[in-house]
């Protein structure tokens, strides 16, 4: 098995990390939204990744309020974050290993841990 080497790879990880959110009951209720809004979701989520990845200059922000705005219509709870880092720990560990998958695995956690204080206001 190899690391992440590439945008297509990045890309390869959230597709495949969202086939597990969808075939979720409690997490695919929380990403249904009209089919130009979740591609542009996907290409906002592959540019995340593929800049944190390979320092590509192409994810301008606003990670945070996206994830405001969702909570406000469809509560995002602890539970949730946990089961949304679960399908992405899952997903990176049956397609990849290394130095990159280990980092969007932390990064993830710290992400999550960081959005679910935020959003759910613990501390």
């Amino acid at each position: 098995m190899r690391d992440i080497n590439s945008r297509e790879d990045v890309e390869n990880l959230v597709n495949r990390f969202y086939e597990y959110v969808h075939a979720d009951p409690k997490m695919a209720p929380v990403f249904v939204m009209p089919k130009e809004q979740f591609e542009r979701h996907l290409e906002r989520t592959y540019n995340f990744w593929d800049n944190w990845l390979f320092q590509t200059g192409n994810y301008h922000g606003g990670l945070m309020w996206a994830h405001i705005e969702k909570n406000m219509q469809s509560p995002i709870t602890t539970e949730l974050f946990e089961r949304w880092l679960a399908h992405w720990f899952r997903t990176t560990d049956e397609l990849f290993k290394g130095d990159k998958a280990e980092f969007v695995k932390s990064k993830a956690l710290e992400l999550g841990q960081m959005m679910n204080a935020r959003l759910n206001r613990l501390s």
